[in-house]
């Protein structure tokens, strides 16, 4: 790979090839110089970030992150790891819930934009809400709630005490959720420095009840365990 840096759209955000080759410090530099150059075509609305090409420690992708939002108006979200098996999983997790909704001719509904504070969304169907649910928001859900954003307020999926429903979201850290009858206890503080403290948790995590517990865990290990 010649150039040092790439930024490549996904549908989940954008994906950064890097230059394996190049020396962290002056890949940090590339990266700067890229997103200046380029930081009026991004919304204020924030994205998640990928990184592909180059293999880096957590303590690297933070410093990527702080430093471009330290430097531009940027807002990332959230950082997500590159895995196809992830994506494919999501995917058919989605598609399962779609089917299984249609055989209780009962439709999935779409959410799309993001909540405001003080706004509550009710729904007796699942709900997938692509954006944000913000602190004092917050969603009801007689089935399952996947957030394709940050999940801050409240979410109570399986209202009606239905104990087998889920609450998924891309940056999992609400300050009151619960399932069926099933109450989560409060979500450890992140430990970290800028940019995890600004985004609370940037990993995907998913919430499952069970002998009533509520269990939280990375997405793609509680996605092991319901697919």
């Amino acid at each position: 790979m010649n150039q040092a840096v790439i930024i490549k759209s996904n549908k989940n955000g954008i994906t950064l090839v890097l230059n394996e080759d190049l020396d962290f410090p002056v890949l940090l530099e590339e990266i700067l110089k890229k997103f200046k150059a380029s930081e009026k075509f991004f919304s204020d609305t924030g994205f998640a970030v990928m990184f592909e090409g180059r293999r880096l420690s957590d303590a690297e992708k933070y410093e990527i992150v702080d430093s471009v939002m330290a430097q531009t108006s940027i807002q990332i979200l959230c950082i997500l790891e590159s895995d196809e098996l992830r994506d494919d999983m999501i995917r058919r997790k989605i598609e399962e819930q779609e089917q299984r909704s249609h055989e209780k001719q009962v439709n999935g509904s779409f959410y799309h934009g993001n909540l405001k504070t003080g706004e509550q969304l009710e729904t007796d169907k699942s709900i997938i809400i692509i954006g944000d649910v913000p602190k004092g928001a917050c969603v009801l859900s007689k089935s399952d709630i996947i957030v394709l954003g940050n999940l801050s307020g409240c979410a109570h999926a399986g209202a009606g005490g239905a104990e087998d429903a889920f609450i998924a979201a891309l940056g999992f850290a609400p300050e009151e959720y619960s399932i069926g009858d099933v109450y989560g206890k409060p979500l450890p503080k992140e430990r970290g420095g800028f940019f995890s403290k600004r985004n609370k948790t940037p990993t995907a995590r998913i919430a499952t009840a069970e002998g009533g517990f509520i269990t939280v865990k990375p997405l793609m290990e509680g996605l092991y365990n319901i697919i």
